[in-house]
This record gives structure tokens, sequence and C-alpha cells, in this order.
């Protein structure tokens, strides 16, 4: 099947539902809705204006508040936290399909001794006393940690615990800020979830399709396709499968060499994509579910970002944390907010147009006004920063 780059850009921006483009979730039942349609919203802890999960959920839920997604991850548990695209907020009745995922982790991983032992105490003290943090033990062991660097300066409990998160043998329970607490999965999932069991068919069919509706239109040069720990082999012979069978159709997308994916169940949506306003901008969280794929930003929006986070301040481009403006279906230019919670203010640190309009920025002024109402910050701009 033949489309238009303007045909995939219509389809990806409006699988994204964003408020702006009449979006229709609000409070917290919204908050269950867009993750249940979303498929993962990325979970990460830098917080410049705000983190990247609740800046997702922002963007798409009216009245959206950070303690909702709290209340569906901790409270009615119709979501946990796992690994996908990275850790993600998934909906709970993925478990099954995770769980199998784990149980191949804890089959191939091996710990060093140090954190093998500290998870025998630390699974020991979860079992006997209910939901642990890893402050709460006390050690003096230190093992190399995945942000260390030449020194070991983990601590063996805080890596045990990351180690049982990763093979499924705990889950995330809570959080007291960016501080996890765990607890064993059979406190947390549904009894019925909990003993439901797929084979590894099943597991890989499943984790292949839930890939490619969350992401709309892919493509297998990226290194995540599929959701799939597995050779690049199998995931593209998986496919071939699907569209052999009728649920995915491969796409040519005019003026892109790249062949992108589509599953069966979106095809009417990408004949017939809803129509986007152009009044109301977007600030697209960093790790946002349209930005998972840079690739595709280039291929359809001719678009090039990078998130500067982990480049050397000297090499940077732009900034530290600089996030797409979305107006309409284009990307029209970055922008660089900063919050500055003990004088209570929004900092406009930059901006950058590739479309320079009195239209594109009363835009972008009207949703950086909204955003520091959503904070309950006071917005400056760069003069005044």
């Amino acid at each position: 099947m033949k489309i238009t780059r303007e045909q995939a850009r219509s389809f990806m921006v409006g699988r994204q539902r964003y408020q702006a483009h009449g979006g229709k979730w609000q409070g917290q039942e919204g908050v269950r809705e867009a993750i249940r349609f979303l498929g993962a919203v990325q979970i990460d802890p830098i917080n410049v204006y705000e983190r990247n999960h609740h800046s997702v959920l922002y963007n798409r839920v009216a009245g959206y508040r950070p303690e909702m997604l709290e209340t569906e991850l901790y409270t009615t548990k119709s979501a946990f936290e796992s690994w996908c695209n990275a850790l993600c907020a998934v909906p709970m009745e993925q478990y099954p399909y995770l769980a199998y995922k784990m149980r191949q982790n804890r089959a191939s991983y091996q710990p060093s001794p140090e954190v093998l032992d500290a998870a025998r105490r630390v699974l020991s003290a979860i079992a006997d006393h209910g939901a642990q943090a890893s402050r709460n033990f006390v050690t003096s062991t230190k093992v190399h940690g995945w942000w260390d660097g030449a020194v070991s300066k983990t601590k063996a409990e805080k890596a045990a615990l990351d180690y049982l998160h990763y093979t499924g043998q705990v889950l995330i329970s809570s959080r007291d800020g960016q501080h996890r607490r765990y607890d064993l999965p059979e406190r947390i999932v549904s009894p019925a979830l909990f003993a439901q069991e797929v084979d590894e068919a099943e597991y890989r069919l499943f984790m292949l399709e839930r890939f490619l509706i969350a992401y709309g239109l892919s493509q297998t040069g990226l290194f995540r396709f599929g959701w799939l720990e597995t050779p690049k082999t199998n995931a593209t012979r998986l496919l071939k499968s699907l569209i052999d069978s009728g649920r995915v159709t491969a796409l040519e997308v005019e003026g892109v060499k790249r062949k992108y994916y589509c599953h069966a169940s979106l095809l009417p949506e990408l004949m017939s994509p809803p129509s986007i306003s152009e009044e109301d901008a977007v600030f697209v969280a960093p790790l946002d579910n349209l930005l998972w794929d840079r690739d595709r930003l280039v291929d359809f929006f001719g678009f090039h970002y990078r998130w500067e986070v982990y480049v050397p301040a000297a090499k940077r481009v732009y900034g530290y944390y600089v996030v797409p403006v979305l107006l309409g279906e284009r990307l029209v230019g970055r922008i660089e907010l900063k919050a500055n919670r003990e004088q209570g203010l929004l900092a406009v640190q930059n901006l950058w147009l590739d479309y320079d309009t009195t239209k594109v920025r009363d835009a972008v002024a009207r949703a950086a006004a909204e955003l520091a109402d959503y904070l309950k910050l006071r917005l400056i701009s760069p003069e005044q920063s």
C-alpha cells in the first residue's frame, strides 16, 4: 500500500490524542483510558520543568494531576511499571505477557554473587514484612551499578531490587518521590492475571502486535523493534507471518526510503485520520510516544531531534532539556523551559522556531501560560529570567 508523507504525518499526530487537537480524555478515568490506548507511557526521573510521564499525560488528559497516575499504578492498580520501550506505565492486563518476559530475564541474566546474596535478603524481608525500599536496608557493601563509572557506588540492596524487578520477582508497589517501594507480584496483581500463563509463541505475537499498535507506523530498523529481546531475524520472520495473514500491512511512504508497517486494526484511521486543530501548540515531552522513533520524525516531519541530556555540555546544539513544539501537524521548533520551584517560577529560557509567525508565537505563549498554571508557577520570559 502506498501513502503520502502528509497522510502518515496526519495519522501519527492524530493517534496521539493530544488535548490541543480535541482529545476527549478527562480526569482520573481519562488517565486510565490514555494508558490503555497508548499501550505504554515512558517513565523518566529527570525533572527540569516536569517529568516525562506526567508531561505525556498532561498533554492528553484534561484536568490531569500527577497523583492521578500514582492512583492508577498503586491504588486501583489498572497499570503497573514494567519494561517494554524502557521503564513504562503499562496496562495491568499485559502482566501475563510481561511476566513471561521477566521469567526469561531471570533465566538468562546472572548478577554478581554480592547482588544475589543481597537479593535473597531483600526478598526474605519483603515476604516477611511487606513492601520495602532500598533505604530500608543499611549496608556498607557497594557493587557496580548501571550508572557507575570506574568506582562501584551502588548499594548492594539497590542493585538487588533492580535485579528482582527486572526478573519479575518483585513489582514496584509505590513511590515516595523517586524512592521506589517493592512488593511481591501476587500482592499487587489480581489472582486471575497472576495465575494466567502464556507460552513463548503467545508472548512473541502479543508483544509484536502491541508494539505495532503503540507505535502506529513502525520500521524494522528501530533497535527496539517489536519490544522483543530476540535476534532481529526472528522478529522480522514473525512480522512476515502477520503480513501474510493480513494482520499487518506493509506501506510505502511517498518520498521515504524506509518501509513502514501498520497493524490492520489501525488502517481505517490511517485512511481517514482525524482533523487536526492548528490553534494550540503542544510541548512534546522528550520521551513522548510520538518521538519514540527519531528516524520517523525525519521521514514524516523533516525534523531532526536529539534529546541532549546525556550529551556533554560543550557538544550540545540546543540545550540540556529542549523539547519539540508541535502546532497542528507540524513540528515548528524547539523550546527550553526550566522550573524554579523555590522561587515559584517557570522560565522560557530559549525558543527556536523553524516557522516564526505571529500565529506560532501566540500559540507557544498560550501553551506556556497553561503549563505554568498546571505547575502552579509564574511564567517569565527569556528577558525576565
